[in-house]
């Protein structure tokens, strides 16, 4: 998303910086030279204030004329002065020897007269009045600022970085409109493939006829399509696990009452009986997967030693896994204290010690070992001797019902939902599960959970 973020926003960058470019080119080829531009100043403009000076020096006096100009250069930042024949100013004030010189050739060419600098631009214009009197009205306007503004090159610059400004701005207001979106549809779909069935866009992607406020509503329909189908799967579960208990019931009075009759003959109804303590702890597991999944079990949090379920959980495994030529011993141990439900912890580690006596070879031992992992940390870790886990496979494991080989793990009694518990429950106490494999041969569960300070 970043990387689309980055690329709109130099697109139209770059392309609204080069039509600045192009545009102030243009501009400047074309602009006209700041001596033209005075020099194009209207003379009726220069000649109509030379009379209305003149008529105010012939009714109010040097004093009059001096208000007027003074009046004059703040409205218009024009310094005027009005000089009579022989080149005085009418109020009196002081004339600067540029000024008289540009007034004496208008008075000599009776045409207007300009003379520019990079200082300043002077303009003069003779009018003739009632009784032969010629007076020249003498116009400086300051151009160092404006030429500056126009050809400097620090001014070129600013103007440059200007415009580089504006359209970085501008375009990273479009490129954050465009990418908005996509952003709230990638955290979607993100908390989506993480279990959250309940996530929706719509009311964030805007209720317009655009692209993304329709790519919105197909996300929601969607994931509501997925939750639906996700609740009547886990509900579908739920019910055939509770429907199974009642003839599993019935299934084991039948079978007490036939070993009542069967006399010594018992090898076939053993046989059902395992099968039956078989299926019944099928159903208990799913049932518990059930809950889990649908979100009615809650950890009961409470202070636990897990060591002592650790303790008790290797004990139990070890006398099983005697019977089988296998051997369950407890490498390592720590003081460790955590928060959660006892139960459903003795669950997932004996799940998972259980898992590993079933595929560890015969005449070896699963290794069991409890250490701090940092400050705030405790880790279990179980190591079987068997032939491990495909790689491809591993990322599958804590799946239902995910089995690596079905030969294999129904000869050892596996219905591969002992993981998938253990995954469940870690999470529910906010804990982590992982699997790897060991060189040399072998397959170690990591079990790591938040740890109370001692």
């Amino acid at each position: 998303m970043r990387g689309v973020f980055v690329k709109i926003l130099l697109w139209f960058w770059t392309s609204l910086v080069l039509v600045a470019l192009a545009l102030e080119l243009a501009i400047t080829a074309t602009t006209t030279p700041v001596e033209v531009r005075i020099a194009r100043f209207s003379d009726s403009v220069l000649s109509g204030r030379a009379r209305e000076a003149v008529a105010i020096l012939d009714r109010d006096g040097p004093a009059g004329v001096a208000r007027f100009l003074d009046q004059l250069e703040r409205t218009t930042h024009v310094h005027a002065r009005l000089l009579d024949a022989d080149g005085r100013d009418v109020a009196g004030r002081v004339v600067p020897p540029r000024a008289i010189a540009v007034a004496a050739r208008a008075l000599d060419t009776g045409q207007t007269e300009m003379e520019a600098d990079g200082q300043a631009a002077v303009k003069a214009r003779a009018v003739a009045v009632s009784g032969g009197r010629r007076y020249v009205l003498v116009a400086a306007v300051p151009v160092g600022i404006t030429r500056l503004l126009h050809d400097g090159p620090v001014a070129q610059l600013l103007r440059l970085l200007a415009v580089m400004v504006t359209a970085a701005a501008a375009c990273y207001g479009l490129a954050r409109y465009v990418t908005r979106p996509l952003a709230i549809l990638r955290g979607a779909t993100r908390a989506l493939a993480r279990g959250d069935l309940a996530v929706r866009v719509g009311s964030t992607m805007g209720r317009g006829a655009d692209e993304f406020a329709e790519l919105g509503r197909d996300f929601d329909r969607m994931a509501g399509r997925l939750d639906a189908l996700v609740t009547a799967e886990r509900r579908l579960l739920r019910d055939i696990s509770h429907e199974l208990r009642s003839p599993l019931a019935r299934l084991n009075v039948a079978l007490g009452l036939a070993r009542q009759r069967a006399g010594d003959d018992q090898g076939a109804l053993d046989r059902i009986e395992r099968e039956a303590d078989r299926l019944n702890s099928l159903i208990g597991q799913l049932l518990m997967l059930a809950r889990m999944e649908s979100g009615t079990t809650s950890a009961v949090r409470e202070t636990i030693d897990l060591i002592a379920i650790v303790h008790e959980v290797v004990e139990d495994a070890a006398f099983e896994a005697k019977s089988r030529g296998r051997a369950v011993q407890l490498t390592e141990t720590c003081d460790a204290l955590v928060r959660g439900d006892p139960e459903l912890l003795r669950s997932a580690v004996e799940n998972v010690v259980r898992n590993a006596v079933r595929h560890t070879r015969e005449g070896t031992a699963v290794e069991v070992s409890l250490r701090r992992e940092g400050a705030a940390g405790v880790r279990i870790r179980v190591r079987d001797h068997g032939s491990g886990v495909p790689e491809a496979a591993l990322p599958y494991i804590f799946q239902p019902f995910y089995r690596v080989g079905d030969a294999r793990e129904r000869g050892t009694g596996g219905v591969g939902l002992g993981l998938t518990i253990a995954h469940r429950t870690l999470k529910l106490h906010d804990g982590t599960v992982r699997a790897a494999n060991v060189a040399g041969g072998g397959l170690v569960v990591e079990l790591t959970l938040p740890a109370l300070q001692i």
